[in-house]
């Protein structure tokens, strides 16, 4: 398998190099179709909260966002040309890019992007995504391409907050959303290079080229076609068919990755992100109130046999929420032992049966997952019961705190503050655990105020220490994304987040 990872890696390499090549090296027109792992529920943030992986992919098609991300990871200029802040760091002003429109022909501009923000924030809106920009205190309009954000706290990385085409960094049209009331959901409209021309539920959306985009030399095909297929096996067979020319994958198709390592008329793109496959753990809940039992899951747990025995080995194990394309190193991440034994004597010493259920996604592979960790549990005497739920039911149930143990994800974001923050401080909406410690807000509190990147390194791992030795959340791999492509499928740029950004692809 490792060979497979460094050919994988070779092809991505390759593939990002291509991206970069001369124009008239990369041909113009033709149709792609990319197989995605679910249906899109929409994109009006106030219905849908928050961006899955699938409605990000759409998203970076649709829409644009102030700065985008280089290949190095740094914020880049897009609907936004340069950006300068104030020597404290809470006021950060960005220069919007001239004669951009909306694909409804209204114009972009700095009104828009305020426009944009106030509605997340609005909290007669209730947005779920509003917490996300809850740093942003208010936003003005100097002029018309002059945007000024005023931040309740220093903000080291605020451009590359920004990147991601997310429920709360995709430009939406204004005079859509007004116009189209709750039909806008499935009817967005952005700066993006593509247009959505028809959309059927779970069959497909397609989307053809805007052809008044405001940087019409980076687009190259006519058309793109995301046809949501939530089964791993349909997905994979549907390249080897041609009815897709890419697909979204992960670790728990290794077989499927392995094959296409294999096969010359297949590339695999890989890229290691930050962030890892996490569980919560509801800590208001007993037997899971109380620390020992929380402990003895975790070190019950052998994470390399885990990746060996769901994901042939191919996952990598996460012992923090950073991994390794993060920026924050830690020496002492303060991760549990796999310590089967100990892990007894914990259950044995809070004396009384444990027994609880883990939510898992209604699928075989949920299924197949749910048993191998129920194994590990059940060697140390402890009953785990599983529940299977609709992907759909899974983000609902988590903020409602109705669950005892889920699954989850930390995102790959170029820096860790909004993702720490939203799961792990106590006066979150998305704190997970349900967990309150002073200590660690104070942590979160600091690393978010302080540019030293060392002092916010050894925040986050304090951070990590502490939820470590408390066991509120576990960590079982960390973040890497895969898809797998016909070789003639060129200009795909590095997976940041997962996201199969096809809006500048061209094939060969």
């Amino acid at each position: 398998m490792k060979s497979i990872i460094r050919k994988t890696a070779l092809a991505c390499v390759a593939l990002v190099a291509a991206a970069a090549s001369p124009a008239l090296a990369q041909k113009k027109g033709g149709s792609l179709t990319v197989g995605v792992e679910l249906d899109i529920p929409g994109f009006d943030a106030l219905k849908v909260g928050v961006y899955d992986t699938s409605a990000t992919i759409a998203a970076a098609l649709i829409f644009d966002t102030l700065t985008t991300l280089g290949d190095d990871g740094k914020a880049k200029p897009r609907l936004a040309v340069s950006w300068t802040h104030s020597d404290d760091l809470k006021t950060w002003t960005f220069k919007l890019r001239p004669d951009v429109k909306f694909q409804d022909g209204t114009p972009f501009n700095a009104e828009a992007v305020k426009w944009n923000f106030d509605r997340q924030k609005d909290p007669k809106n209730a947005c779920r995504c509003a917490f996300y920009v809850s740093y942003i205190t208010s936003i003005e309009a100097k002029d018309d391409l002059t945007v000024v954000f005023n931040l309740r706290d220093p903000a080291v990385n605020m451009p590359a907050l920004l990147t991601r085409p997310d429920q709360n960094s995709s430009m939406h049209s204004p005079a859509a959303i007004q116009a189209k009331g709750d039909d806008y959901n499935r009817n967005p409209v952005g700066t993006g290079a593509f247009i959505v021309k028809s959309w059927t539920a779970g069959d497909r959306m397609v989307l053809e080229r805007n052809p008044n985009y405001w940087n019409k030399d980076e687009v190259r095909l006519d058309r793109v076609v995301l046809r949501p297929l939530p089964d791993s096996q349909s997905r994979f067979a549907s390249l080897q068919s041609g009815e897709t020319d890419v697909v979204w994958a992960d670790e728990f198709e290794a077989d499927n990755i392995a094959k296409a390592g294999k096969d010359k008329s297949l590339q695999v793109l890989v890229y290691a992100g930050s962030g890892a496959a996490v569980n919560a753990i509801n800590t208001k809940v007993p037997p899971l109130d109380d620390v020992r039992v929380r402990q003895a899951l975790v070190m019950a747990l052998d994470r390399p046999k885990l990746s060996q025995a769901i994901t042939n080995g191919l996952a990598r194990p996460a012992s923090n929420p950073y991994g390794d394309g993060s920026w924050v190193k830690c020496k002492d991440d303060g991760a549990l032992p796999s310590d089967p034994a100990k892990a007894a004597a914990l259950i044995k010493e809070y004396g009384k049966p444990v027994s609880f259920k883990m939510m898992f996604t209604a699928t075989p592979r949920g299924r197949a997952n749910a048993q191998v960790f129920q194994q590990f549990w059940k060697k140390i005497g402890v009953d785990m019961e599983i529940e299977q739920a609709d992907q759909a039911t899974f983000p609902p149930r988590a903020f409602q705190r109705k669950f005892e143990i889920i699954g989850w994800r930390i995102v790959d974001f170029p820096d860790p503050d909004v993702q720490m923050f939203a799961n792990f401080h106590s006066k979150s909406p998305l704190n997970l655990a349900n967990y309150v410690n002073p200590e660690l807000d104070k942590l979160l509190e600091h690393a978010r105020v302080t540019p030293d990147e060392a002092a916010r390194t050894e925040d986050y791992c304090a951070a990590s220490r502490l939820i470590n030795k408390e066991a509120t959340w576990f960590w079982t791999f960390q973040n890497t994304y895969y898809a797998i492509a016909k070789a003639k499928v060129k200009g795909i740029p590095k997976m940041f987040g997962g996201i199969i950004d096809v809006s500048s692809a061209w094939l060969e």
